[in-house]
C-alpha cells in the first residue's frame, strides 16, 4: 500500500470525503433543506441579495427578528459545500429558531471554485463581516454584538475569520468585530484536502494548504468558539476537530465541544437550528451572555 497522508492510500483518503454515499437519508435531507429554505424564504420578510462587494457572488441576506425590534444581535451565517457547492439561499430553512429568540440571520455568499481560490473566499468573508459591522444601523443590528457560524467550508471560512488582522481589512474596525463563533464539521487542515479528489476543482498548491489552515494559524481574536462535529462522521472530520480544539485551547482560546450524538454531516445543520438541541441552547446562551 502507498500512503498518500499518515497512513491513508489514496482510495481511503478520498472516502473520507466523499460523503454523500455513507448515509442514505442524505438525498432526503438536501431535499427537505433547500423546499425548507424556499418556503421559509418565501414567508418570513428580508432584505435579499445586498451587495457587500463588486463579484456577482458578494451577497448577503439580512433577516430581521421574529419580535420586530432592531438593534439587537445577529448571526452572520457561512454555507458549506467544499468550497465549491451550494448557495445561502439553501440555508435559511434553520433561520426560525434564531429569529424567535430575537437574532437576526445573515446569510452570505462567497465566490466558489473554480472562480475562485480558497484565499479570495476567505478574503469575500472578512469583507463580508467588515460590511455588517459598518453598515448595522441601516441594516438594524448591535455591531457589538455579531457572531458567526458556518458549516463545513463554511466552518473552515468561520475559524479563519478568527485568524484575522481587521485593522488590515479596515483600520476603523475594532480588533474583534465579532462576538463569537460557531463552526460545524469543519475542515481545519487543508493539507489532506489538497491530496484527495476535491483538489481537482480547488486547485491549492502546498503554500495555499498551510496558509489557509487554522489548524496551524493563531487565534487573533479573544472571543468564545464552540466546535460540533457529528457522531457518525468520518474519522477524517473527528480528527480535524479534535486536532483545532487541542491546538487553539492551548493558545488560550475559549473553545468548547458541544457533541452531537446520532447526526452525521449533513443532518448536524438541522440540529443547530432546532431550538430544543443542546447545540442550538449552547449558540443562544452565547449570544445572551454578552
Amino acid at each position: 500500500m502507498t500512503t498518500v497522508y499518515r497512513d491513508y492510500d489514496q482510495q481511503a483518503l478520498d472516502a473520507e470525503y466523499n460523503l454523500r454515499p455513507l448515509w442514505p437519508d442524505v438525498p432526503d435531507v438536501v431535499a427537505h433543506r433547500e423546499n425548507e429554505s424556499a418556503a421559509v424564504r418565501g414567508r418570513i420578510p428580508g432584505r435579499l441579495n445586498i451587495a457587500y462587494g463588486s463579484a456577482p457572488k458578494e451577497t448577503l441576506d439580512v433577516f430581521p427578528p421574529s419580535n420586530g425590534r432592531a438593534g439587537g444581535p445577529a448571526l452572520i451565517y457561512i454555507h458549506g459545500g467544499y468550497w465549491q457547492m451550494s448557495d445561502k439561499d439553501d440555508t435559511t430553512y434553520i433561520a426560525p429558531a434564531f429569529l424567535d429568540a430575537g437574532i437576526a440571520f445573515i446569510p452570505l455568499n462567497y465566490t466558489l471554485a473554480p472562480d475562485a481560490g480558497v484565499g479570495v473566499m476567505v478574503d469575500e468573508c472578512r469583507r463580508a463581516i467588515a460590511w455588517t459591522w459598518q453598515n448595522a444601523a441601516e441594516i438594524g443590528v448591535d455591531p457589538e454584538r455579531l457572531y458567526i457560524a458556518g458549516h463545513s467550508a463554511g466552518g473552515h471560512l468561520t475559524a479563519m475569520m478568527l485568524s484575522t488582522d481587521w485593522a488590515s481589512i479596515d483600520p476603523a474596525l475594532p480588533a474583534a468585530p465579532l462576538k463569537g463563533a460557531c463552526a460545524l464539521s469543519g475542515l481545519y487542515d487543508l493539507e489532506p484536502i489538497r491530496l484527495t479528489f476535491l483538489n481537482d476543482v480547488l486547485g491549492l498548491s502546498p503554500d495555499d494548504a498551510k496558509q489557509s489552515s487554522p489548524l496551524y494559524l493563531d487565534p487573533l481574536a479573544d472571543i468564545p468558539l464552540i466546535l460540533s462535529v457529528g457522531e457518525l462522521e468520518t474519522a477524517e472530520f473527528q480528527r480535524h476537530q479534535t486536532e483545532l480544539f487541542a491546538a487553539w485551547s492551548a493558545k488560550g482560546l475559549a473553545v468548547e465541544e458541544i457533541p452531537a450524538p446520532g447526526y452525521h454531516h449533513y443532518t448536524i445543520v438541522g440540529h443547530f437550528g432546532d431550538p430544543d438541541s443542546a447545540l442550538h441552547k449552547a449558540i443562544l446562551s452565547m449570544i445572551r451572555a454578552y
